[in-house]
């Protein structure tokens, strides 16, 4: 592979042991194109295709300029999906952007994209769910009070005690394989799929809406006011779409790789965005323009509209499928990180035993369930989810941007590598939105984005110290790749 050139830009220094886990047992190929697409839509939706819809339409003005903020951020979040495509079939090993930041920039960069995902790129968002979907289901069982202790002298909640083992519980069958993990992720993306495309179809056959929600501004925010938060509003909408590289993490398991991560990754965030924009439409369909404020609980008050008091469980049900399906999807993408970081030797080499059975990195999978199920129970996770999407989101950025340093290298096989439509624009114009957002983020919150920048700092100082104290492996030119088992790159 013409990437392979990259791997030795490391920082190899005579005379210390090599401390990365050699190649044994390997990851197997066997995730389908239809599996790794689930994936990207369950990560992908989430409970904010519920609740943001509201701001955006207020920021906006009116329903078409508010679709116009939708079908854009759809194609900043397929832009990001494109040059993922391309990375993961230039280096189609687990890890996702962790892989293309080591390979382009050298062990220091893979070693922090790694650093901030073990640390809350995906532990935090789990335990968050966690307790979200406990709390959308406590209005299915109206008879359950998830507020109240679960022992007497203990602070522990019986709703918190349910977030906590959600995790482990679906951690379980990503242990087993990443067949059947591919096959379940496929049924909730079915699940979930089905679930708002009936909400759809029966909210519009109720005939209890007006279409002329769309164009109608009710008096809100209107003129110049309106332009000036569309920026706001564009960055809202573009971590609604968040969720769109899933397929890239699990490369090093994916059947035909080559063919399917592009599949998986464009295909996924289409299908989800197609749902995002159809959404936006029945809320603007069932609710009058004068009653739409920030607060607004979208889809609870469409579900109501359309369909009576009895609407606002059915969305609840929705929600619980699509909370689930996003948790498990996240269950077995974050520990295939910290696999790719352990068997280079970055992180402690237990994170990269697989089982001699399922070929799943099992203590990776239970290690960030566990850690979800504490952040759940001592709810310690708030202020992390505050600053780490800032963090996350230069690091997609670098990712992008490495695009244009593997393109200056010779292309082994360009007819099998996936190309980037539009290059080089398209990758300048996410690379843009995200400097932007950083622009807007500074200005509002100025203090996420300095945890940001200290948390990489963080770990820049940890890995040079870690390098100098023998913590940190160093690498070999000979160590076999560790991920090539049924492959057909």
């Amino acid at each position: 592979m013409a990437t392979e050139q990259f791997n030795e830009r490391s920082d190899r220094r005579p005379g210390k042991p090599q401390q990365a886990v050699e190649a044994g047992a390997q990851l197997r190929r066997a995730l389908s194109v239809w599996g790794a697409t689930a994936f990207v839509v369950t990560s992908m939706i989430g409970t904010g295709i519920f609740t943001v819809p509201a701001e955006v339409r207020v920021a906006a003005g009116n329903g078409v300029a508010a679709l116009g903020v939708w079908i854009t951020g759809a194609a900043l979040a397929l832009f990001g999906a494109f040059c993922y495509a391309e990375l993961a079939t230039r280096m189609p090993k687990a890890g996702g952007e962790y892989q293309y930041l080591l390979n382009v920039y050298g062990r220091p960069w893979g070693f922090i994209g790694g650093w901030i995902t073990f640390f809350a790129g995906f532990a935090a968002p789990t335990a968050a769910s966690a307790i979200k979907a406990v709390e959308y289901f406590s209005r299915l069982a109206p008879g359950w009070n998830p507020d109240a202790m679960l022992i007497s002298g203990i602070n522990i909640t019986q709703g918190e005690a349910v977030a906590a083992l959600l995790p482990l519980l679906l951690a379980l069958p990503h242990s087993i394989g990443v067949k059947p993990s591919g096959q379940m992720q496929t049924t909730l993306a079915m699940m979930t799929v089905s679930a708002i495309v009936v909400f759809m179809v029966a909210g519009v056959s109720s005939g209890r809406g007006d279409w002329g929600g769309v164009t109608h501004s009710g008096g809100v925010n209107q003129g110049s006011q309106a332009n000036g938060a569309w920026l706001v509003a564009l960055i809202q909408v573009s971590f609604a779409y968040s969720g769109w590289n899933a397929a890239a993490y699990l490369a090093g398991e994916v059947s035909e790789p080559r063919r399917a991560l592009p599949r998986a990754l464009i295909g996924g965030t289409l299908t989800v965005a197609a749902l995002y924009i159809a959404l936006n439409l029945l809320y603007f369909y069932a609710l009058p323009a004068k009653s739409w404020r920030s607060t607004l609980a979208v889809g609870q008050e469409t579900a109501e509209q359309l369909f009576g008091v009895p609407g606002g469980k059915l969305v609840s049900a929705i929600i619980t499928i699509i909370i689930v399906g996003a948790i498990s999807a996240w269950m077995a993408t974050g520990p295939r990180i910290y696999y790719a970081v352990a068997r280079d030797g970055l992180a402690p080499s237990v994170f990269g035993r697989l089982g001699k059975r399922s070929q799943a990195p099992i203590v990776a999978i239970f290690t960030q369930a566990a850690i979800a199920s504490v952040m759940a129970l001592t709810g310690a996770f708030g202020q992390l989810l505050l600053y780490v999407g800032s963090a996350l989101l230069l690091i997609s950025a670098l990712t992008v941007a490495a695009l244009y340093v593997v393109r200056r290298a010779p292309d082994d096989d360009p007819k099998r590598n996936f190309s980037v439509p539009g290059y080089p624009f398209t990758p300048a114009i996410y690379i843009l939105l995200v400097i932007l957002s950083w622009i807007q983020t500074l200005q509002k919150e100025p203090m996420p984005a300095i945890y940001a920048l200290a948390t990489i700092a963080v770990g820049v100082a940890v890995y040079y110290v870690g390098r100098a104290r023998g913590w940190i492996a160093i690498p070999s030119k000979t160590r076999s790749e560790t991920e090539t088992t049924g492959s057909d790159l």
